[in-house]
């Protein structure tokens, strides 16, 4: 039986924890999964993760009991539907402005008479009849629409509002990019504007995401948000730096030169 264990997660008001990946190693997924992340973002927009890599990537996620979402270039089917026949569990598409937009992206997801997303049988079925994956893949598969603008910010609730939204998901990476603020994402307009946002999407009915620092966590919980990730990179940076800090140390108290 297919089931989105992340999309259950949320409906049961629960944290999701997630880490975005540029990497297609089904060995590396397979790690990150078993370390007990709920959902790995698996990176079309900015890394080398292809159509070509997914549906590796999928079996490496789902042996592993980690939720397998794709982050496509753009807002388009074309770049949406091919990742979702192969097996995503769904897309968390980047710069959406306007409910109009977040729409495309639920049509891409969803089939009729949800969405607009053609079938073409494949093993991604998973056993189902043809009637039957339809329908559930339409309640299983998860959408996330993320708001990287002033423009998107200021639509947020309507955006919520979209049928078939799950998440909507604040980034303020590119939203301070786009304030004026390159790379300050702690900036305190930055932080006005994303904390405006999350209102909006709460209020839209919807479950609120945001990219931050680790050590902004606790703050964004306070305001509501449930849905968050790390990185590939930075988790293999600090678990690196973690293990070689405990060897030298050990070292160091034994008189040894590292």
């Amino acid at each position: 039986m297919f089931k989105n264990r992340t999309k259950e997660k949320l409906a049961a008001g629960k944290v999701v924890w997630g880490v975005m990946s540029s990497d297609p190693s089904p060995y590396a997924l397979e790690a990150l999964g078993y370390a007990g992340f709920d959902w790995v973002l698996l990176d079309n927009e900015h890394g080398s993760v292809t159509v070509a890599d997914i549906e590796n990537c999928v079996r490496a996620c789902e042996i592993s009991g980690m939720s397998p979402f794709v982050r496509p270039i753009m807002t388009k089917p074309d770049f949406i539907r091919p990742f979702m026949d192969l097996g995503a569990h769904g897309v968390q598409v980047p710069q959406v402005d306007t409910a109009e937009e977040a729409r495309v992206a639920v049509d891409s997801v969803k089939y009729a008479p949800l969405g607009k997303r053609g079938y073409g049988p494949s093993r991604y079925n998973r056993g189902y009849t043809g009637a039957e994956w339809v329908q559930v893949s339409n309640q299983e598969t998860l959408v996330c629409i993320m708001i990287e603008s002033p423009k998107g910010v200021q639509n947020a609730e309507a955006i919520a509002r979209v049928p078939g939204v799950d998440v909507v998901f604040v980034g303020q990476g590119d939203l301070s990019l786009a304030m004026g603020y390159p790379g300050q994402m702690a900036h305190p307009e930055v932080t006005k504007a994303a904390e405006g946002a999350v209102k909006a999407i709460l209020k839209g009915g919807k479950v609120a995401g945001c990219s931050c620092p680790p050590d902004a966590i606790p703050f964004w919980l306070e305001r509501g948000v449930r849905y968050f990730h790390s990185s590939f990179g930075q988790v293999v940076a600090q678990g690196a730096q973690l293990w070689l800090k405990n060897a030298r140390d050990a070292a160091g108290k034994l008189g040894v030169a590292t």
